[in-house]
């Protein structure tokens, strides 16, 4: 993989004649650093601002594409934008509007397994489920490290007969509960893609194993890694969220008219968007 930072001038080749580009970026670890408490995540302001010239950039149209429910997401950007929540089952925003109705009629089941997930989970007081309504989470961030073997176990016995409808997949110290559904992130870019288009160039960013499908949908263009791990369908990597503000700030420079000088400096961008 290449380093984004160092790029920039392949970048610029690949945007500068695309009159209409996508810019799709996931939320937690690419927007925002990772928190054990998800409700405290929040924007940064520096990154916000950074956004705002996105969406005010008339080549560019930017999409948010999260694993959270998306009025979570949306609670957490001041603008409208596109927003593709619980990993694009759901879609609003930019003219869009989009629930998946595969997922909407397991809803019932989702249900039924968040309170058998919460029945097992009394046994870690420090773990927790959140119900996403079209998906749901199990979050052990807090859960002591040697626990978190016998944690899984646990919840995948109790989760076992929801096996035919439901899928579980291992994240960042959390479980995921997701409807058996042929639907990804990558789908949902596909979907943004066709209703909102025509783009002539697309750049994805994101740091999770769920963000490669949103790679593998974009073959061919620029897709962005948050960190260098291997395997994975990006082509470039960046290390934090505070170099993805950089890297916008400078797609934004690039694709607008006029030129933007205080973002011009990649290290004024990096002081702006903070970790707060």
């Amino acid at each position: 993989m290449n380093y984004c930072l160092t790029a920039f001038p392949e970048i610029d080749r690949q945007l500068r004649s695309a009159k209409r580009i996508l810019l799709a970026t996931d939320f937690d670890g690419t927007l925002c650093p990772i928190a054990d408490d998800p409700s405290g995540v929040h924007v940064a302001p520096g990154m916000g601002a950074i956004l705002r010239q996105a969406v005010e950039c008339p080549r560019l149209m930017l999409a948010v594409i999260s694993g959270r429910a998306l009025a979570d997401v949306r609670r957490r950007l001041a603008f409208d934008i596109t927003i593709a929540g619980n990993h694009g089952l759901e879609i609003s925003g930019g003219g869009l509007s989009f629930e998946h109705s595969g997922a909407r009629q397991l809803r019932p089941r989702l249900a039924e397994a968040c309170e058998a997930s919460a029945r097992i989970l009394r046994a870690w007081p420090t773990a927790w489920v959140e119900d996403k309504g079209l998906s749901a989470t199990l979050h052990f961030r807090k859960v002591d490290q040697r626990q978190h073997h016998a944690l899984l176990f646990t919840a995948r016995q109790a989760l076992g007969p929801f096996g035919a409808q439901l899928a579980l997949r291992v994240g960042n110290r959390a479980l995921e509960v997701r409807p058996k559904v042929q639907w990804d992130k990558g789908n949902a870019l596909q979907y943004i893609q066709k209703e909102a288009g025509p783009f002539n160039a697309c750049v994805c960013i994101g740091d999770d194993q769920t963000d490669e499908t949103m790679f593998r949908a974009n073959s061919g263009q620029l897709n962005i890694r948050i960190g260098r791990q291997r395997p994975t369908a990006a082509s470039h990597y960046l290390s934090n969220p505070a170099e993805v503000a950089i890297l916008i700030s400078h797609i934004v420079d690039t694709c607008s008219s006029e030129a933007h000088p205080l973002w011009n400096r990649p290290e004024s961008a990096a002081l702006a968007v903070g970790c707060d």
